[in-house]
């Protein structure tokens, strides 16, 4: 066989043996760099999967480590495989459920690993992922939103004066130590200025449910009285 022929052959086998390994969405927007470096590498050295990583939103129902599955996977013996790996790289499975709708990926030979960090004990109720966003204002006066970004800095927007004069935006750290409190450290100081306190509800409106993260302002010697920022995420 001519080496041309041979190397075509050769890549057509290695294409077809990968198209018929299932997929293992991994769902890692809560853990830790080298956590998520855990879990793909104990997973790749099994070579039974294709690994994609994200760090996609998670289901509200998604409150334990969970592992979905289509239903159209060619092999049930890679889901029992996949829990082994997952224990292995430090995270138990403590709910396994077959999947047939809202997502794509359950029509497909396919799997997917919802994984948390462990609790420690700690009473928290939203994750430091869950607060990155933008919230707008509520009664803060010149001050129209705070950002909470995603490598802990935080700023203040705040709105031209009435006589035109625009004010620089308030810039600095934040910390979630403990819920519910988020702390805002400005740049220059060595203590926080700013103090909020959680506040979770649902409302509605006329296409459906909205899950509502609320920072009330707890020091209203730097905010104006009854100031918070607000954030709605439809379900």
């Amino acid at each position: 066989m001519k080496l041309p022929v041979y190397l075509m052959v050769m890549a057509s086998l290695f294409l077809a043996g990968c198209a018929n390994k299932p997929t293992v969405y991994v769902y890692a927007k809560y853990l830790s760099e080298s956590q998520k470096k855990e879990v793909k590498e104990t997973l790749e050295e099994s070579k039974q999967y294709q690994i994609k990583m994200n760090d996609f939103d998670m289901p509200a129902s998604i409150t334990e480590n969970t592992l979905l599955y289509s239903l159209l996977l060619r092999d049930p013996e890679f889901i029992a495989l996949a829990e082994e790996l997952s224990v292995e790289a430090g995270f138990p499975i403590k709910r396994t459920q077959g999947m047939t709708e809202g997502n794509h990926w359950y029509t497909k030979n396919s799997l997917a690993l919802f994984l948390l960090p462990e609790d420690n004990g700690s009473n928290l109720v939203l994750f430091k992922q869950d607060l990155i966003n933008r919230y707008e204002g509520k009664q803060c006066e010149n001050v129209t939103a705070l950002n909470l970004d995603n490598d802990g800095t935080f700023v203040l927007d705040v709105q031209p004066q009435s006589d035109g004069y625009m004010k620089d935006s308030i810039k600095g750290t934040w910390k979630y130590r403990q819920y519910p409190f988020v702390e805002l450290q400005k740049e220059g100081l060595a203590y926080a200025e700013y103090y909020f306190e959680i506040q979770q509800f649902t409302g509605s409106d006329v296409v459906g449910e909205i899950d509502y993260v609320e920072l009330v302002s707890l020091n209203a010697g730097s905010l104006p009285g009854g100031c918070s920022f607000i954030v709605g995420t439809r379900r």
